[in-house]
């Protein structure tokens, strides 16, 4: 995992077109959930034709890592906030 100082919605996009093999629209990136050194975003491809995925911006020594978790297409993201 790499580590960065600072992770965008650009940064995260980009990683996922690299695994997808294509144009990745940051905007369908969304904010779902900060606890401890975790930030869970999560990804579905317009339409739901291509595949989610869970994004979790992990904090580590430095920085940032960011996981990547690719979904069935049309995978709904679970995380509830109570």
């Amino acid at each position: 995992m790499t580590i960065l100082k600072r992770i965008g919605a650009l940064d995260i996009a980009e990683a996922i077109a690299e695994r997808i093999g294509s144009y990745v629209d940051m905007n369908f990136i969304q904010f779902l959930a900060a606890d401890a050194d975790r930030i869970q975003c999560w990804y579905m491809n317009g339409g739901g034709e291509g595949p989610s995925f869970r994004i979790d911006l992990l904090r580590a020594e430095g920085g940032w890592g960011l996981d990547l978790s690719e979904l069935p297409p049309g995978t709904e993201q679970d995380i509830e906030i109570t």
